[in-house]
């Protein structure tokens, strides 16, 4: 039996890939060799411990210079290095080019948020406009060269962290004055959405595809649907808004030429930012003039894998394993039903969850296949990262999957004393800025 390539993978908390997934998907294909920083190995020693006793794993020393790394990394054998989470990025794409002993690519920084809004700009792929914030007076100096209404957002951050929207001069005053971390930010023009063509009052404007990419090859392995973002105005720290996503749906119910159109949009920005040898998640918006790229991650999505599954798709995963391989990966990808991962968010953030609603009550509904979390009586909302749950539900095709979601969304809205979520009318104004 051939040996079997050793692969690197940056490791930390609450990525897009577990390591029961990274295990399984990487069977037959791959060794997959852990890469934990020194912080994160600190602050989760039962995460080392577990990842020791099932994988082989490395303690990196701790810097902020992953080249610093580069003589423990090549004596491991590896052939190449990922991750699965966001802020691992720039750390595995260093270590993959030490590794690979790769020139520098053309495009650098790809996953910096402002880098990508200049790079997809000048390839004539954005109308967006953006400007780099470091200080209070960059931020009143961005908003008068862009004009209102604008966003604020980290230029490296994931999960809607750090976000502000901005409607007036007085809206950027309070903000300047409450925020205090400012390194590393941009300012951008908003843009205004359009509901989904597909008028389920529950879906939002905003799209992803996901997209293996071998080389320069692209497979895009699914247009998904998002319910709509969640926004808590001010309910962040510094002043921020609390942003966040609250389900996904593959396949998509757009239509045909608009599915087309979302998959030849991201292969070219795909190709503006020269992304080689990995799976990324590409959120686009649909606006009055068409589709909007707003953001393209490095990396596998969050919650997303176990659609792929659930409707008999090639594991995501290991598909993210054999592209940083530059293995070949299936072109043609049936699916089998139709899937939704719903983590619909409380309301009002603040206070105690408060229902009478156990994982029995939610596994008894038609197409639910699973019940992964649900807030308890008493808990603090926080203690769910402010989901009311987190579940998964399936149906042989859209309209039957769209009355079981509808059917979960009514039973949770019942079920909580402040409910939120995709039974009211979403602020759209998040829904081309969020940060995932």
């Amino acid at each position: 039996m051939p040996t079997l390539p050793r692969l690197g993978i940056c490791h930390a908390p609450d990525g897009a890939a577990n390591l029961r997934e990274v295990l399984r998907a990487a069977r037959d294909l791959c060794v997959p060799v852990l890469l934990i920083d020194a912080r994160v190995a600190a602050g989760h020693a039962d995460l080392v411990a577990l990842a020791s006793r099932i994988l082989e794993c490395h303690v990196l020393p701790e810097t902020d210079l992953p080249e610093a790394n580069a003589g423990l990394v090549t004596g491991l054998g590896l052939a190449c290095v990922t991750t699965f989470h966001d802020d691992e990025l720039e750390r595995a794409d260093t270590l993959d080019r030490i590794v690979r002993q790769a020139p520098a690519p053309g495009v650098a920084a790809p996953w910096d948020k402002l880098v990508q809004r200049q790079v997809l700009h000048a390839a004539g792929l954005s109308a967006v406009r953006a400007e780099p914030v470091d200080s209070p007076d960059d931020l009143h100096r961005a908003y008068k060269t862009l004009g209102g209404p604008c966003v604020l957002k980290p230029r490296r951050a994931a999960g809607g962290r750090g976000i502000a929207f901005l409607d007036s001069p007085e809206d950027v005053s309070a903000h300047a004055d409450a925020r205090r971390t400012w390194d590393g930010m941009l300012l951008e023009a908003r843009i205004p959405a359009a509901p989904h063509p597909a008028g389920t009052p529950w879906l939002g404007s905003l799209i992803s595809v996901e997209t293996a990419s071998i080389g320069t090859r692209r497979v895009h392995l699914g247009v998904l649907d998002k319910l709509p973002v969640a926004v808590g105005r001010r309910e962040g720290p510094e002043g921020t808004d609390a942003v966040d996503v609250q389900g996904d749906i593959l396949p998509s119910a757009l239509p045909d030429t608009l599915l087309d159109d979302a998959r030849e949009l991201t292969g070219r920005a795909l190709d503006a930012l020269e992304v080689r040898d990995r799976v990324t998640h590409t959120e686009l918006l649909l606006t009055p003039s068409g589709m909007e790229v707003m953001e393209v991650n490095g990396r596998l999505a969050g919650h997303t894998a176990r659609l792929f599954r659930l409707v008999g798709a090639p594991d995501p995963v290991r598909t993210a394993l054999a592209a940083a391989l530059g293995s070949a990966v299936a072109d043609h990808l049936a699916t089998d039903g139709t899937a939704a991962g719903l983590f619909p968010t409380f309301r009002d953030r603040t206070g105690a969850v408060r229902t009478r609603l156990r994982p029995r009550d939610l596994r008894g509904l038609p197409g639910v296949q699973a019940v992964d979390e649900l807030a308890r009586d008493g808990d603090a909302k926080v203690a769910t990262q402010y989901r009311m749950a987190n579940l998964t539900v399936r149906a042989d095709d859209r309209p039957g999957l769209d009355r079981a979601v509808s059917r979960v969304l009514d039973t949770l809205a019942a079920g909580f004393a402040a409910p939120a979520g995709p039974e009211t009318t979403p602020d759209t104004t998040t829904e081309q800025q969020k940060c995932v």
